[in-house]
């Protein structure tokens, strides 16, 4: 059901258009490297609501999804009008076409349709030109009744005299679709890019304008240059941007060194691009290799040197001297737990035996064949005695029994 009704619309869509009635107008005729430029507003569609924001337009050539590649259309906010422009080139002469533009009232949702033939003369390209970028407009205020004349009137009355009889502006667009900034602060202007175009040799006044700018070439934008021209433009409401200011003409290069410009390039050596088997490969395992083993062995070298500073440099690997002899203590029996007097780390077996033969006649452990060996050593020794508090009052007496 869904798909049904969807369906009937998409029909019922197509029968209203095909139903639109069609307003047929004159056909426009337009010369080569002329710009033309047409309001595109609610009278063309004999639409008389005040309310001009309530409509929309598109354009396009009849039979066809888009416009020419040299003509544009472009939908103004500020004013609510659709713009068509564009200038057509040499290759474009003689030819005829049809626009058709469809209009849409978004509060009725009803669609009128206009047809207008356009044909095109043929006309010799300027040989000199000028490009300039505008900072104070947008494109749609070239569109505005008199401005262009005012921008050719500088040129007729001050700077190029000699163009009068065939000056015109060849190109128009707007800065930001070329390329250029949209301003940061939206009251500000996007800029306009203009060229104009005439067969009349350059007036002397413009040489010198071309050799005042020529350093200014190198900048993309500089507004804040002034020239010896500057007021001219100012008073014609026009603020230029001298680094986008050019003068092309065609006239200065002469047959010789054009004849000299084409022998060499024909006498060059043609390059021709490598094949792919020509091309050199990049070997990544060597790489792959390289990037490890680099580190790896200085990663080795420096644990070895760590090694030799941290251990073969150490004072536990030398020889442990003595410098004083040990001194033993004599201790009070008032002590419980006397020190060792012996010190089991530094004896030595010659020292042993001396100690042997120099015990104190008092010790208890028999020692055969010793010549100081007398019955009272045989007998063990009593114990100390003790308080009635379990400590020694005084000196320890050692009670030795006769046998």
């Amino acid at each position: 059901m869904m798909r049904r009704t969807l369906f009937s619309l998409l029909l019922l869509s197509i029968h209203n258009i095909n139903a639109t009635p069609e307003i047929h107008f004159r056909p426009e005729v337009i010369k080569v490297s002329e710009l033309y430029t047409m309001k595109v507003s609610p009278d063309l569609f004999n639409w008389t609501s005040s309310l001009i924001e309530q409509f929309r337009y598109r354009p396009a050539m009849r039979g066809k999804p888009n416009l020419p590649s040299w003509m544009n259309f472009q939908f103004s906010n500020e004013r609510n009008y659709g713009y068509i422009y564009g200038s057509p080139t040499k290759k474009y002469a003689n030819e005829k076409f049809e626009i058709e533009i469809v209009g849409l009232n978004k509060q009725t949702y009803e669609t009128r349709r206009i047809i207008i033939p356009f044909e095109i003369v043929d006309k010799k390209p300027p040989t000199n030109k000028i490009e300039m970028k505008i900072t104070n407009l947008n494109w749609v205020h070239l569109t505005d009744l008199g401005r262009v004349e005012n921008l050719k009137g500088i040129f007729i009355n001050d700077l190029w005299p000699e163009s009068s009889r065939d000056i015109n502006i060849t190109f128009m667009e707007s800065a930001v679709r070329l390329g250029s900034r949209v301003p940061l602060k939206p009251q500000n202007r996007e800029g306009v890019i203009v060229h104009l175009g005439s067969n009349a040799q350059l007036s002397k006044r413009l040489q010198e304008l071309n050799e005042e700018i020529k350093p200014l070439g190198k900048l993309s934008t500089c507004t804040f240059k002034k020239t010896s021209v500057q007021t001219i433009f100012q008073r014609a409401g026009f603020q230029v941007d001298w680094c986008a200011f050019r003068i092309i003409s065609d006239n200065t290069v002469t047959s010789d060194e054009t004849t000299k410009e084409e022998a060499s390039m024909f006498s060059r050596k043609v390059w021709n691009s490598p094949s792919k088997d020509e091309l050199p490969e990049r070997n990544y395992s060597e790489e792959i290799a390289l990037a490890v083993a680099i580190p790896s062995v200085w990663f080795a070298f420096l644990i070895a040197l760590l090694t030799v500073v941290l251990c073969f440099h150490n004072e536990k690997f030398e020889e442990i001297k003595l410098t004083q002899p040990v001194q033993m203590v004599q201790y009070s029996g008032n002590n419980k737990n006397p020190p060792t007097t012996t010190l089991k780390s530094l004896h030595d077996p010659y020292d042993d035996n001396l100690s042997l033969g120099s015990q104190s006649p008092s010790s208890d452990v028999f020692r055969e064949g010793s010549p100081q060996m007398n019955a009272s050593f045989m007998r063990p020794k009593p114990p100390a005695y003790k308080g009635k508090s379990g400590e020694s009052s005084g000196p320890v007496v050692h009670f030795e029994r006769d046998i």
